[in-house]
């Protein structure tokens, strides 16, 4: 699935490369992928779920890439050092354009677009949603340790089995590149 997850929101979220927006947008992308897999029952309903993902996302993220071209596009090609009585610089064209839309930028256009920009709340307000999962944790994990710490002081501590890499070594010669070796040596 993580696969598939890079996949689609490498390819669904096209910003450039200066703008941190892609990165927002895949944190967007995956948990409604999650929310539309978590709903998937069987196998079948995969692809169904995957259009639905689409369709629940492409609006957004057409509109956020949108407006981060647009901004980036404007910063980068159109607007220039504003212009200042007091230095010698921004003395161009792009410069006094800069200066008269600095306040329209400033007070209008941005606070819209970063209003628009951070208005996602998939599942509402988050209100005590973070203090109620906090709690939940700390109950769930607090029993299981409990419980874990009353085993040992009755069983006493087991040794541990082997590490993952003993477990490597020695199932190595069943992995398909060594029976593929081991079919070669054989021929």
């Amino acid at each position: 699935i993580f696969t598939l997850y890079t996949c689609l929101t490498s390819k669904q979220n096209k910003t450039k490369i200066n703008e941190p927006t892609g990165g927002c947008q895949a944190i967007e992308d995956a948990y409604v992928l999650t929310e539309c897999l978590a709903n998937t029952k069987s196998t079948e309903k995969v692809q169904d779920a995957l259009k639905d993902y689409y369709n629940q996302r492409i609006v957004r993220v057409s509109i956020v890439q949108f407006l981060s071209r647009l901004a980036s596009d404007l910063i980068i090609n159109a607007f220039d050092t504003p212009w200042s009585p007091h230095d010698n610089l921004g003395k161009s064209w792009k410069s006094y354009l800069t200066f008269f839309w600095k306040p329209i930028l400033q007070y209008v256009i941005f606070p819209f677009q970063f209003a628009y920009l951070y208005s996602y709340y998939p599942s509402g307000r988050m209100g005590d949603l973070p203090e109620t999962l906090r709690q939940k944790w700390e109950e769930q994990h607090l029993k299981v340790s409990e419980e874990a710490f009353e085993r040992v002081e009755k069983e006493g501590q087991k040794a541990a089995g082997p590490s993952f890499f003993q477990n490597a070594a020695s199932t190595a010669s069943t992995t398909a590149l060594a029976a593929k070796k081991d079919n070669e040596s054989e021929d």
